[in-house]
């Protein structure tokens, strides 16, 4: 069945690297573009999270019901994805903007007027993309008979006043027309404004075949409050990404050698962080056949964690959830020495959030069948101790957590001590198939 959703998908990663390249022309707005890169790829992750819970044969019974829902949501996305393009593509505003150059643009005033229009349409773009990645979470939570809560009305009835606002009132009722016979079908994305790479030409997206039409929707019982975990403090909802990617490989292209490192070496200035573009789906999903221990942190809550990374300038490069987004486990870097924590987020059966917090060098990472062990080492006897396990359910989704960790805590310019080398296959049960050496070049040029 043609869902559309990967098209969708690929479509706010494009917009991500996109984003990722311009950050640099605005230094004074990283912080904020960035988050809106992490934000993007979240939406990814949903669409494509939410296209997989739907090919499940166990969901088809919600299936009409949640492409109903997402004939407001997907346009919007489409044309709010086509809008943050098309910000550094308007000539009548180049014209008007002159760079540092002659014919280049003031791209400050460019993205802060893109803002404005952003706000004049009635939810600003940050408020929009947590939006969507939140009613995406919604509708995978209703494909799992789980309450989404009654904010996801809400934000349906926001979304369908900013559809109005981007498309004319008989695009939009003509849009929402859906055929009489066949099955139903999310809206497709809207044409792109620039070319863009069919989805099937990345081998690591499977095809599928049709399917048939899954059987009449249940009726939809009002929502109580909702249960879910809604974030920590001040942060919001985050939809739970689908298992990441494999590297493509050991060679980048110019928009993606960036990524390798923190900081531009050019007079660019700084870019998203790498670690930003490590979870985008792209890889198969073996799962695995028994899973270990439930995932748990046995360190030390601490309430006013996230405020405290924030006044000591660490940003959040990276966030993924555990056991059913009852557990959100993130990375953040501070980028001026790339100083790496890790932040483990939990809430009790009783509602009780929970945080803990802790240095990436000061923990050996362990991988014990489908968990990863982080140990902390013992004051008192010198030997190690758990920190926290993480249970993954899909190899590939560990393997590029643990490879990610491991990268940002040898990045980090603080030294980490003997004996905490982490170690991904302790008792030899696995083989290597592949491995690369990676040579880099460094170029200096003056004029």
């Amino acid at each position: 069945m043609d869902w559309r959703l990967l098209d969708y998908a690929k479509d706010a990663e494009d917009t991500a690297t996109e984003l990722g390249l311009f950050v640099s022309e605005v230094p004074q707005y990283r912080k904020d573009i960035t988050g809106d890169i992490a934000e993007l790829y979240a939406i990814s992750s949903a669409l494509q999270t939410l296209h997989e819970g739907i090919e499940r044969s166990r969901y088809g019974r919600a299936s009409d019901r949640i492409l109903k829902d997402l004939e407001v949501c997907l346009p919007s996305l489409g044309y709010t994805l086509d809008d943050v393009r098309d910000i550094f593509k308007n000539p009548k505003k180049k014209s008007k903007l002159p760079g540092a150059f002659p014919g280049t643009p003031q791209y400050t005033e460019l993205w802060e007027d893109a803002l404005a229009d952003f706000k004049a349409q009635g939810i600003s773009l940050p408020l929009r993309l947590e939006y969507f990645r939140t009613y995406l979470q919604g509708m995978y939570d209703e494909l799992r008979d789980v309450d989404p809560g009654e904010d996801i009305d809400k934000i349906q009835a926001r979304l369908k006043k900013l559809l109005k606002q981007q498309e004319p009132i008989d695009s939009y009722f003509s849009r929402l027309s859906l055929p009489t016979h066949g099955p139903l079908r999310t809206p497709g994305p809207k044409p792109p404004r620039n070319p863009r790479p069919n989805i099937q030409t990345f081998s690591s997206y499977p095809i599928y075949t049709h399917v048939p039409p899954p059987p009449p929707p249940r009726l939809r019982t009002p929502r109580p409050t909702s249960q879910i975990y809604g974030g920590i403090g001040e942060v919001p909802i985050f939809v739970p990404p689908a298992a990441p990617s494999v590297p493509t490989s050991p060679t980048f292209s110019s928009s993606s050698s960036q990524g390798m490192s923190t900081h531009s070496t050019d007079s660019g200035g700084p870019v998203a962080h790498w670690a930003m573009r490590i979870f985008d789906g792209r890889h198969p999903s073996t799962s695995f056949r028994t899973l270990g221990d439930i995932t748990e942190c046995l360190g030390r809550d601490e309430p006013r964690v996230i405020e405290m990374l924030g006044d000591d300038g660490f940003e959040k490069i990276l966030e993924v959830p555990l056991e059913a987004t009852n557990v959100w486990i993130r990375l953040y870097c501070r980028f001026e020495d790339l100083r790496a924590r890790i932040l483990f987020l939990t809430m009790d059966p009783d509602g009780t959030r929970r945080r803990y917090c802790f240095p990436l060098t000061g923990l050996k990472i362990i991988r014990k069948d489908s968990c990863l062990q982080l140990c902390r080492v013992n004051r008192k006897d010198g030997g190690l101790d758990l920190w926290a396990r993480l249970r993954f359910p899909l190899y590939e989704r560990m393997v590029l957590f643990y490879n990610t960790a491991v990268a940002l805590k040898h990045q980090d310019h603080t030294r980490m001590a003997d004996g905490l080398e982490d170690m991904f296959d302790p008792e030899n049960k696995e083989k290597i198939e592949f491995s690369w050496r990676v040579l880099y070049l460094l170029c200096t040029e003056s004029d």
